[in-house]
């Protein structure tokens, strides 16, 4: 068997030490990209949400513009007409003791 020098064993250790890191930094740069592809199929996913919730807010836009339209108001089942002047109360006075002492409770 041969016998190492102590500079010979020297090389043969950085020559390991050498491979190990080459291994090392391959499979770390693999970790980081398969990393940085998940990241993009989450990213790719969540731009289709925003796109789907964005549709939806302008779908809920447009029925929430039809719903308070002038045209669907001036309908004679949501027609507003004049109550009757009998009908009609005026209140005087401040709206604080107005408000205390208004009741809904028929009385008997």
């Amino acid at each position: 068997m041969l016998k190492l020098t102590p500079v010979s064993r020297f090389i043969t250790l950085i020559q390991i030490g050498i491979v190990v890191f080459t291994l090392l930094s391959i499979f770390a740069i693999l970790w980081v990209r398969s990393n940085v592809i998940a990241i993009e199929y989450r990213l790719s996913s969540l731009e289709e949400q925003k796109k789907e919730l964005l549709r939806e807010q302008k779908t809920l836009i447009a029925e929430r513009a039809s719903l308070t339209s002038f045209v669907r108001i001036e309908n004679k089942e949501y027609a507003l007409i004049f109550p009757d002047r009998k009908k009609v109360v005026y209140i005087t006075g401040k709206p604080e003791h107005l408000i205390k002492s208004v009741s809904y409770n028929k009385t008997k």
